[in-house]
């Protein structure tokens, strides 16, 4: 008996990662589609590479990678996905990331800078898990509000 149970501990610690990836469809890497991307003004960085990672039963990682121009930067975060305030660090444009999962394949980001709601999207995942679309509004001034369609592909 002794020796199912020490056969199935290491069964199960395989078992429960997987389990929580099946449940977590935004997991992994993915790379900015430019052919299938717009801003409604301005132009979309060189590269964008996100990685997605659950943080527990309700919470995400999020990294970024980008470059525009010849400048090259990123930000991260780790927060709930329950609409409370994560940190976010390595960027100028927010302080703030809140998190909300509106249903298994869609979440809803609001990016803050002194309180204030800079960047407002949605995150989805195509039923295939192969490509997320992130799409919404970012304010870039006072006065000026850029629309976005972001079309990322899964990369390994």
């Amino acid at each position: 008996m002794q020796r199912r149970t020490a056969l199935l501990l290491p069964l199960n610690a395989i078992v429960v990662p997987l389990a929580q990836g099946a449940d977590f469809p935004f997991a992994g890497k993915w790379k900015l589609n430019h052919g299938k991307s717009r801003f409604s003004h301005g132009t979309l960085p060189n590269s964008l590479v996100i990685t997605l990672a659950a943080d527990g039963p309700n919470g995400l990682r999020y990294q970024s990678k980008n470059q525009v121009g010849e400048k090259t930067g990123g930000m991260s975060y780790a927060a709930r996905l329950d609409g409370s305030a994560a940190s976010v660090t390595g960027s100028a444009s927010y302080e703030t990331a809140s998190l909300q999962r509106v249903d298994a394949r869609t979440l809803r980001v609001q990016m803050k800078k002194n309180g204030a709601v800079i960047v407002d999207a949605v995150y989805q995942v195509a039923a295939d898990g192969k490509s997320l679309t992130r799409k919404g509004t970012a304010k870039k001034g006072p006065n000026e509000v850029n629309t976005f369609e972001e079309w990322f592909d899964r990369i390994p």
